[in-house]
């Protein structure tokens, strides 16, 4: 009896023993197989959309610099030191060894620079302090003072750099406006520095005026308007359907730097300034050691935050001239440029040898321009003939600042810049050119003449095209941009979505939301949701053009791009689920005083009894239902 039991004991002994190891055999298998899957996951993934986390930069720049600091003199940004802040420290949180490189400048006010000294000094953590830089001035000429530093500075981890300058009198900072360059540290470059960022934005280029789109709509051209462009997209990602947040300058670019809609930051027409903002694209890239610079033609003086170096240009061809020249300075170290093109813009002005290579097979053809403001006032003929003239003038436009973005990229590929840099080339709205209410111009159409703008990004090393059908904004630009630098941004930070999500497989965010367009300060929108959109004027508004003209818009306007893209029939007395989902949505939008998130209106979710109710009522109350 006890061997029996003993034996009994034996064999349930092994039998656990045994089953314990398959257990843990299957729970390494597991483990294994989920490891194999990660790394399938993420080596899988063309190499262009891995992101740059890995990358650190040899330049440092301080992270806590605010726009409030700098100041414009002789077309240099400069942190200003005065009476109310005559220092600023700049904290380390790693180990820093490397040349410290600034400029000094003191610009006198009438008269002599009073007596004057500057230094910088390392603090460490412990409050020890080492001067790295000193140097007085006194009895100087009214010249301005310029000094520019380069040190070796060796700075442990938690160490701060102060730079301060000190008059001889507190009453002398009257007399004298001085300030520095922004601080860098260059480092020593023992791994790959980070790719250059560039982002292109052509004032009002429509998207199906470029050939790459055309082709891909199944309406090859038998002349490309923008071979440049085209050949750009062969190695980039297309986006078919990307759209603005509002068909006017300032509100678009700043929505674009920022991820938020016009309603929110408030810029909701041109010559409007931000009256404050959050991170920008340019104070993200400049807090990761870039170079930021602005260069603009149109929109220059709208303040978003963090560029280092604005500048102004009457013509595009100057400003690429000076783009290319600023690259070639600062192609050493990462930078970050934005450049705002206008050649596109109206009254559309090609130069003549563009129309004589647009017109080679036309032997009558004559050079000449059209005053399209005169042809919306009635002051000037604007039949089909005059009208097909004014659209192949703006395709020569196009041409034109195609063939200058050529000059642009083909600097960029001879200095072996080209692999190792992001490019954006998108717009911030389209152009009406006569599509609805005899109307050349843009603001404040809401049709998608005037919304609908062209995106293509090339990655670093990107080696093919990608095609992307689903509906996207200039507010995700930025979250993309996060998410490639320095990783996936948290929900809810951003009003947009990271492309990177879209290009990685995760389709349903962008397939569920619905996006928005605004205009009139944001009491009239329009909302998008897959090929569905609604254009809704709630008050009845009847809103002006550039001349004063009336640009009607209905209460209510509902269409169906699929089959009626030129937006001309509309189905708003239709009984569809979708119009009083986008009403509501739109409604909810126009009243909600707080950031609209990336997935506001979860357009596939089934509206409720009650939503429905709501839906009807408000049809009713606008007059669409009886």
């Amino acid at each position: 009896m006890p061997e029996r039991v003993f034996k009994k004991a034996g064999i349930m002994a092994e039998t656990k023993k045994r089953g314990r190891a398959i257990f843990f055999s299957a729970a390494a298998v597991l483990v294994v197989i989920a490891v194999i899957t990660g790394l399938a996951l993420h080596f899988g993934r063309p190499r262009f959309l891995r992101g740059e986390r890995g990358r650190v930069s040899p330049v440092l720049k301080p992270f806590d610099l605010n726009d409030r600091n700098f100041f414009l003199v002789d077309n240099r940004y400069l942190l200003r030191l005065d009476s109310t802040q005559s220092s600023l420290r700049w904290a380390f949180s790693r180990p820093v060894r490397g040349q410290l490189h600034v400029a000094f400048f003191a610009f006198p006010k009438g008269g002599p620079v009073p007596p004057l000294r500057f230094f910088a000094a390392a603090v460490s953590s412990r409050g020890r302090q080492k001067t790295v830089i000193f140097e007085t001035w006194r009895n100087e000429s009214a010249d301005v003072i310029e000094r520019h530093y380069e040190v070796a500075v060796s700075l442990p981890a938690g160490s701060e750099i102060e730079f301060a300058a000190v008059p001889e009198t507190a009453d002398d900072w009257s007399s004298v406006d001085a300030g520095i360059t922004v601080p860098r540290v260059e480092t020593e470059k023992t791994i790959p520095p980070p790719s250059h960022l560039l982002i292109i934005s052509v004032d009002a280029l429509r998207s199906d005026f470029l050939g790459v789109y055309q082709a891909l709509a199944g309406r090859p051209p038998q002349q490309s308007f923008s071979p440049e462009l085209d050949r750009f997209a062969e190695n980039a990602v297309v986006f078919l359907n990307a759209r603005t947040v509002q068909s006017a300058t300032w509100p678009a670019l700043s929505s674009m730097a920022l991820s938020e809609y016009p309603r929110v930051h408030k810029v909701t027409r041109n010559r409007e300034f931000l009256k404050t903002a959050g991170d920008s694209i340019a104070t993200l890239m400049r807090g990761r050691g870039y170079a930021t610079v602005e260069l603009a033609a149109n929109g220059e003086s709208l303040n978003i935050p963090g560029f280092e170096e604005k500048r102004k240009f009457a013509l595009d061809a100057g400003l690429i001239a000076f783009a290319r020249k600023k690259i070639a300075e600062q192609s050493a170290a990462p930078f970050f440029h934005r450049y705002h093109l206008w050649g596109v813009h109206d009254q559309y002005a090609p130069p003549e040898w563009v129309m004589k290579i647009l017109e080679k097979g036309n032997p009558d053809y004559r050079y000449r321009l059209y005053n399209t403001n005169d042809m919306m006032l009635g002051r000037a003929p604007s039949g089909p003939a005059e009208v097909a003239a004014v659209r192949r003038l703006y395709a020569g436009a196009v041409f034109y600042v195609d063939s200058l973005l050529k000059s642009l990229f083909d600097d960029l590929r001879r200095r072996g810049l080209w692999d190792e840099m992001m490019i954006i080339v998108t717009a911030d709205h389209g152009e009406e050119l006569y599509d609805h209410n005899s109307y050349f111009y843009h603001n404040p159409s809401l049709y998608d003449s005037a919304i609908k703008i062209p995106l293509l990004i090339k990655f670093p090393h990107q080696r093919r095209q990608r095609v992307v059908k689903e509906n996207v904004s200039l507010i995700d630009i930025l979250p993309t941009v996060y998410h490639y630098f320095i990783g996936p941004p948290a929900p809810g930070l951003f009003s947009g979505i990271s492309l990177l999500e879209l290009l990685n497989g995760r389709r349903g965010p962008f397939r569920e939301r619905i996006l928005f367009v605004e205009t009139e300060d944001s009491q009239i929108i329009a909302a998008i949701e897959d090929h569905y959109k609604l254009i809704y004027n709630p008050v009845g508004l009847l809103p002006l053009n550039r001349l004063g003209l009336p640009f009607p818009i209905k209460k209510v306007e509902f269409y169906d791009l699929q089959i009626d893209p030129g937006e001309i029939r509309n189905l708003s007395d239709s009984d569809s689920p979708v119009l009083r989902r986008l009403l509501l949505a739109a409604d909810r939008f126009l009243h909600t005083e707080q950031q609209p998130g990336a997935n506001v209106g979860r357009g596939k979710v089934e509206l409720t009894e009650e939503q429905r109710r709501e839906a009807e009522e408000r049809l009713r109350s606008l007059g669409y239902i009886r």
